[in-house]
């Protein structure tokens, strides 16, 4: 149960980072890297959002 909402907060938080590096990559660079790296981010925070929500309603449902 703790494994997934951990999982989820996860996989959130390297999707921020990964969006904070493309955003850096566009100014310094101009390069389209980024435009892949905020591809991947963008799937990461698609996973790790249910996963939170899921962990959280599971949480919920043992107190009860």
């Amino acid at each position: 149960m703790n494994k997934i909402l951990y999982t989820g907060i996860v996989i959130m938080s390297l999707g921020a980072v990964g969006t904070l590096l493309a955003v850096i990559l566009e100014i310094q660079t101009g390069a389209p890297v980024y435009m892949l790296m905020m591809k991947v981010t963008a799937g990461l925070f698609g996973i790790g959002g249910p996963l939170f929500g899921w962990g959280i309603a599971k949480r919920r449902k043992k107190k009860k």
